[in-house]
């Protein structure tokens, strides 16, 4: 006979969180952890001709997604916001803009993309001309630990893939300031 879970009142399918836990947890137990959902490119130096950031967020699932798009402007210390337009399926949302220059939150639908363009505003100046894009997504779940594999929690796959480009005038990708998904990474702010 199984002893009861620390956590809950369950009597089966019990499953250790990690090898030195002495409590286990129940698969039922709707208290579990999240993993962090902001993700970063970091600072990145924005090429001279990049005159556009473009975010892409593909929504991979079956249900909508919020999520919401930061690209920061480095060029002073005031970590700026960049004014942003926002096309779901091609189709601009200007209903999402009162200009001013905020991070963007925004639901999309079931297997859609989302385009996000940002615009540095001193693209002319050379002074520190950096940026960095920050995409939070929904909270993913940290599922218990697999039984095949004890010390490894199983986490689903990201919701959405999302990608950056800087462009230039003629949309045309510029060298070095390209991030792919699995360029991102997670931070964790305190």
């Amino acid at each position: 006979m199984m002893e009861p879970c620390c956590n809950c009142d369950c009597t089966k399918n019990v499953v250790r969180l990690n090898k030195v836990s002495s409590c286990p947890i129940c698969r039922g137990n709707f208290a579990q952890p999240s993993v962090p959902n902001t993700f970063t490119t970091g600072a990145i130096w924005r090429n001279p001709a990049t005159e556009t950031i473009v975010v892409t967020l593909l929504n991979k699932t079956d249900a909508s997604k919020t999520v919401t798009v930061s690209v920061l402007d480095w060029q002073n210390c005031a970590q700026e916001e960049m004014p942003k337009d926002a096309f779901l399926c091609g189709e601009s949302q200007p209903s999402l803009f009162d200009g001013t220059s905020t991070p963007l939150t925004f639901t999309i639908p079931a297997k859609k993309l989302l385009v996000v363009n940002a615009t540095p505003q001193n693209a002319w100046q050379p002074v520190d001309p950096c940026y960095e894009v920050l995409v939070t997504l929904p909270n993913d779940p940290i599922i218990p630990t697999n039984i095949f594999l004890p010390n490894d929690p199983i986490t689903p796959g990201d919701p959405c893939i999302i990608n950056t480009w800087g462009i230039n005038n003629l949309g045309i990708p510029q060298e070095g300031n390209t991030v792919l998904h699995r360029q991102f990474q997670r931070t964790i702010f305190i």
